[in-house]
């Protein structure tokens, strides 16, 4: 597949009109210009029937955090995002549009969590803000108008590692989520793939840059082979939910998250892959400029409903039975 010409012609008007760069540009720099971009890519997401600001309670201090209702019919699911942004840039304003166009498409609230950031909040601190919500979510869904038992984990890039490894750690204990969203993620900084090779520069995440974002969350001396660090070591994915993994054609991470789907097969997990083949790695966040992400956006959130429904038909005919 070919890249998609509204992408190309993007990344061209990108490279003749550079912004602050990860690695040279100073790091509050780098968060304002990743903040205010977002009404440039996004500009007009979707009305929402509700947005409502929330506090969560964390092992650091209150976790800010937004509830977004989507307007029509809902369904009784709890959607927990973790925001991208190589675990050092991002929030609530960055990916406003993104969860508004996700809430939109899978017709469930979302709660969008805007854990500590890394280099002053390194790993561990964005994990487990991470975990915390997904506690808090299972605790509140019936106040927020949703069913507990159908809170779904997901995020995207740096996010959907964090949500990815929460999924997994709370898993253990017996109190995951019933379905992971991952989209694009990145599974372990010592991974070198045909993909990190081929689109290492020129396609908006450069391989620099992703080494650049791990070696800003992970403090030094610390195990790469931890498991809450490169899932695609762990032993233990049976744990996992059922699983729709989002990649992209052009970007560095596809082989990986490619790789991991492959992972939980073998270990028998459900599975759906989302390739986007002419896309590039962040297509989340361009659903307002690009036609193919603003689709693919909504494939994920169709597939996520679709998913939670089956979930729902299932726990309805194993309690009738």
């Amino acid at each position: 597949m070919a890249l998609d010409d509204q992408v190309r012609a993007m990344l061209d008007w990108v490279a003749t009109n550079p912004g602050p760069a990860l690695g040279t540009a100073p790091i509050a720099t780098i968060r304002a210009a990743y903040d205010a971009s977002a009404e440039v890519v996004d500009p007009h997401p979707p009305d929402m029937a509700a947005v409502s600001d929330l506090a969560i309670d964390g092992p650091g201090g209150p976790i800010p955090a937004r509830l977004f209702v989507p307007e029509g019919s809902l369904g009784s699911g709890l959607v927990v995002w973790c925001h991208g942004g190589g675990w050092l840039q991002g929030g609530l304003q960055s990916h406003d549009p993104t969860f508004r166009r996700l809430a939109a498409a899978s017709g469930c609230r979302l709660v969008a969590v805007d854990y500590r950031l890394a280099p002053v909040h390194p790993f561990p601190a964005g994990l487990e803000d991470t975990l915390a919500a997904l506690a808090w979510a299972k605790e509140h869904a019936s106040s927020l108008g949703a069913d507990p038992s159908l809170v779904v984990l997901g995020g995207d890039s740096a996010g959907a590692n964090l949500a990815l490894v929460a999924s997994l750690e709370a898993g253990i204990m017996g109190d995951g989520p019933v379905l992971q969203v991952l989209c694009y993620p990145p599974l372990g900084p010592e991974l070198l793939t045909d993909s990190l090779h081929e689109f290492a520069t020129g396609y908006a995440l450069t391989a620099d840059e992703m080494a650049f974002c791990w070696q800003a969350y992970l403090p030094e001396g610390i195990d790469h082979a931890d498991r809450r660090i490169s899932p695609l070591l762990r032993q233990d994915l049976e744990v996992a939910p059922p699983t729709i993994i989002a990649v992209a054609g052009f970007d560095p991470l596809r082989d990986e998250g490619l790789a991991f789907a492959g992972l939980l097969e073998g270990a028998g997990v459900h599975v759906e892959v989302l390739a986007e083949d002419t896309l590039i790695h962040g297509f989340m966040r361009l659903g307002g400029i690009i036609t193919a992400a603003k689709v693919a956006i909504e494939g994920i959130g169709h597939r996520l409903r679709t998913a939670l429904d089956a979930i729902e038909h299932e726990d309805a005919e194993g309690h009738a039975s």
